[in-house]
């Protein structure tokens, strides 16, 4: 049977940055030593390539404590440890230049994935770590010393010390199928209730189907029962069967598990008071009396949110602006600032950009991510309950994570014998 000083268990984010660093430690200590990274797709880095629409957003230079979910106080001495600053001279040094934008998103200073995936697998291949994909690993148990990991054709192979940095559930078109959370369980692990995050929230408002594909720039509140849950900023994208964009998907986080009676309030107009969005509103009637009444939002929305507006308001289309009440000027103000839309849940797993939830926090060691519950065994990125913002903070913490349990269990143990 082959064995290995590491052997590390998926190729996307973390597991790369996990391997290449389990091999540069064993090599810094003159000791070079075996690292494998087992794959269990054709390719590595295949949710990496699709990350930031192509571009991998890898970072935010605001990632810390208050963008994460989940066992968020457990994290923060990783996150102290681990800094956004720390994180790009690790790229750094691997070739990679990156920049931020306005928002303290950070990308690669050639605006694609491909250099990101191409810099940790060159640094992989620079330090002696191999990569083997299409060996999926569908079962592990303890053996003396180490681990003993098998795949689904019945090959096997031995690691004196294990990384698993599998993935969640999130997009499994990205994924290979088996996961990690059940080879943590085996191992000893609890796991966490797991459901989707960073995904649109799903509406049966009829409107939708009409508005499918538009975008407005709007405050979105995320409210149930009349209870403000959080509001965030941003672009809104009306889908088919719910609400969407980045604002959204941060929303989605904080949407309870089960959840089938929140709203979402979108005020359209977040710069103006009811007040001043209700004194356009009556000069536009004025100024041109003439146009139809379903034009009144042209200047300020996408035309057909306008109309869509409008028709919920119940007034005709041959009605004029000339025509319009203060009455009903009043209500097409309160709607633009308040337009709800019914909540019955968060989108599924397809769409989801991470998994919330996983093997707790308190499961493994603070600043190595190595298992309290089995030691050699280390835990990386979407396995642990934790989950962040939408912007670069999952993929921070895979980084972070990765390095940090690659370091650990690159350092070569007393009285292991090698391969």
């Amino acid at each position: 049977m082959e064995r290995w000083d590491v052997v590390v268990v998926g190729a996307g984010a973390s597991g790369l940055m996990a391997a290449q660093a389990a091999a540069r430690t064993l090599k810094a200590q003159g000791q070079p030593g075996a690292v494998l990274l087992v794959e269990g797709n054709p390719k590595p880095g295949k949710k990496l390539l699709a990350t930031g629409n192509g571009r991998c957003n890898l970072t935010n230079l605001e990632a810390s404590l208050p963008h994460y979910h989940g066992d968020g106080a457990l994290a923060a001495p990783l996150l102290e440890e681990y800094t956004p600053q720390r994180i790009l001279e690790e790229f750094e040094a691997l070739g990679l230049l990156c920049r931020a934008d306005s928002e303290g998103r950070v990308y690669p200073r050639s605006l694609q994935a491909a250099a990101v995936l191409q810099a940790l697998r060159g640094a992989c291949q620079e330090a002696g770590a191999i990569l083997r994909c299409g060996w999926g690993v569908t079962g592990i148990r303890r053996e003396e010393g180490g681990f003993r990991l098998e795949n689904s054709q019945g090959e096997a192979l031995w690691a004196a010390r294990c990384v698993l940095a599998c993935g969640g559930k999130a997009s499994p078109k990205h994924s290979f199928s088996e996961g990690g959370y059940r080879l943590a369980q085996d191992l000893g692990h609890r796991v966490t209730s797991l459901r989707p995050s960073l995904t649109g929230l799903q509406s049966p408002k009829k409107c939708l189907r009409s508005l499918k594909g538009m975008r407005v720039r709007a405050a979105v509140s995320l409210l149930r029962r009349g209870e403000v849950l959080r509001e965030e900023k941003g672009e809104v994208l009306f889908g088919e069967r719910g609400l969407s964009g980045i604002c959204v998907f941060d929303l989605s986080a904080y949407l309870p598990e089960g959840c089938r009676d929140g709203e979402a309030a979108l005020d359209l107009l977040e710069e103006l008071s009811y007040r001043e969005a209700l004194a356009f509103l009556e000069r536009q009637a004025k100024a041109h009396p003439r146009r139809p009444a379903w034009e009144l939002f042209s200047g300020v929305v996408n035309l057909r949110v306008g109309e869509e507006l409008m028709k919920e308001l119940g007034l005709p289309r041959e009605a004029l602006c000339g025509e319009l009440t203060r009455q009903q000027l009043r209500k097409a103000a309160a709607l633009a600032k308040d337009w709800r839309f019914p909540v019955s849940g968060t989108g599924d797993w397809d769409s989801a950009q991470v998994t919330a939830g996983g093997v707790p926090l308190n499961e493994v060691d603070s600043l190595t991510m190595e298992s309290r519950r089995c030691p050699g065994l280390y835990l990386t990125g979407e396995l642990l309950n934790i989950d962040g913002d939408c912007g670069g903070f999952n993929l921070h913490w895979a980084w972070a994570t990765g390095l940090a349990a690659g370091q650990a269990a690159g350092k070569r143990r007393k009285g292991y014998h090698g391969k």
